[in-house]
């Protein structure tokens, strides 16, 4: 399993896999940033910048239930992955876990995205099926990656990471604790 002292040893590489990626980390800034500033149910220019950042990649109806979903939470304090994920079941029909995490983690950047590289990584089965039977199994994925993240971002170590990532990337001060390790996690490949 991937570890804060695994990408401790590793940040200078990962450092710079993820500045070749800094249109990425400004995509992402700015999701953050213009979420409370726009109706993301109407507003195109924010689902292009969102689709593109995180590969959404379905048909126009499915998106339109997802962004539709998205607005409608996106001032719930009390948001959970699991209402989210049956959010997106009852609208569209299929059981979405990576984007139920990249909205829950959009509208609170605390909280983990449930992703196959970080998943891999961290050492979590695939789950495969399309129905709603698999959502107990996806729900105590997502909550052990978010309690793994947030106990790494504890480590010791892990404070090196973070004072690296601010030297890297001082406009991105702003990135949590949780998104940073996650990102240099998805650097692992």
């Amino acid at each position: 399993m991937i570890s804060a002292e695994t990408v401790y040893r590793r940040q200078d590489g990962l450092l710079e896999a993820l500045e070749r990626r800094r249109s990425d980390l400004d995509r992402y800034a700015r999701t953050i940033g213009e979420l409370h500033l726009t109706n993301v149910a109407s507003d195109e220019s924010y689902q292009r910048l969102f689709n593109g950042l995180y590969g959404v990649r379905r048909n126009k109806p499915w998106r339109s239930a997802y962004y539709n979903i998205f607005e409608n939470r996106k001032r719930d304090t009390e948001i959970s992955f699991r209402s989210v994920l049956l959010s997106i079941f009852e609208e569209t029909g299929r059981v979405e876990a990576s984007f139920a995490s990249k909205l829950v983690a959009t509208i609170d950047p605390t909280r983990a995205i449930y992703d196959s590289v970080v998943r891999t990584n961290l050492d979590l089965p695939t789950r495969i099926g399309k129905n709603l039977g698999r959502l107990e199994d996806l729900e105590r994925d997502y909550n052990e990656i978010q309690r793994i993240l947030s106990n790494e971002v504890k480590a010791p170590v892990f404070r090196f990471v973070r004072q690296r990532f601010h030297q890297k990337f001082p406009d991105l001060i702003h990135f949590t604790d949780i998104k940073i390790l996650d990102l240099l996690i998805w650097q692992i490949r």
